[in-house]
């Protein structure tokens, strides 16, 4: 009777031994089915996930007001995630020293022309330590060479205006004031401050004028009847100069770069 008893006992142990639970096994079945979600969703979301890591390795190395920040932008029709400073093409801010207006007034002077504190051929990242981020931004190419605009939102004797910086392969070559509110702007006071300084008497008396210094260098001067776009335009970098000339110097004749140029411009300003 007790061998019977003992031999029932061990038969049921040996049944809830062979049946218990055994939870490594529940830890690989999870592990494979979250393997295989992962994989699903690479599959499902790798043309939007791998252009977000690429963006953070362009964010993490060059940082966000980089040339190659924003054209990632446009190589991907993303929008631009910074304001833009003009709603044209740089290409027609540089082309306006090649092609002045017919009415356009000419002068020279024995002034150096500067633009405000900042000397030209300063690199991009020492600007932005004298002036901090900008608050926007635009970016193109001349042939192959990178362009990138910067301004600032500034004010002069309480009117507000813009300053803004072109840099030609992290060259600052050509300058900018834009008043663009002109209800608010003393028109008769900025025309006399720059003819001033440059032009000592000189009584300008005109809506869109040159003045060249003994370097080479110039400014324009521009009043449309609806903002006030005064240009300073550096000449003193031989590349730069070579480089400009072969975009906008034969547009006269054979405009064929400038319409490359312009409709690069275009697609980039687009997103």
């Amino acid at each position: 009777m007790n061998s019977t008893i003992l031999n029932f006992i061990l038969l049921a142990r040996t049944a809830k031994d062979s049946t218990s639970f055994d939870p490594s096994m529940l830890y690989l079945i999870l592990a494979l089915v979250g393997l295989f979600l992962f994989v699903l969703l690479l599959v499902f979301t790798r043309a939007r996930l791998f252009p977000l890591i690429k963006l953070g390795y362009v964010h993490l190395v060059y940082g966000r007001y980089s040339y190659e920040f924003l054209e990632f932008f446009k190589e991907n029709n993303l929008r631009n995630p910074h304001n833009n400073c003009i709603k044209d093409e740089i290409s027609m801010h540089f082309f306006t020293f090649y092609k002045p207006k017919r009415d356009a007034l000419f002068f020279t002077t024995d002034t150096k022309i500067e633009f405000g504190d900042v000397p030209f051929l300063t690199t991009y990242k020492k600007l932005i330590k004298m002036k901090g981020e900008p608050d926007c931004i635009n970016v193109s190419r001349f042939a192959a060479n990178r362009v990138k605009l910067v301004g600032f939102n500034e004010s002069l004797q309480n009117m507000a205006m813009k300053s803004m910086y072109y840099f030609i392969e992290d060259r600052f070559v050509m300058g900018e004031y834009n008043f663009a509110d002109l209800i608010k702007v003393r028109t008769a006071e900025v025309l006399a401050s720059l003819t001033g300084k440059y032009l000592k008497e000189n009584n300008v008396q005109s809506d869109n004028f040159y003045i060249s210094d003994p370097q080479g260098d110039k400014i324009n001067y521009e009043n449309n009847g609806f903002s006030i776009t005064i240009r300073y335009y550096f000449r003193g970098d031989e590349d730069v100069n070579h480089l400009l000339d072969s975009v906008f110097g034969n547009s006269g004749e054979n405009g064929e770069t400038l319409i490359q140029t312009m409709k690069h411009e275009e697609l980039i300003n687009r997103f």
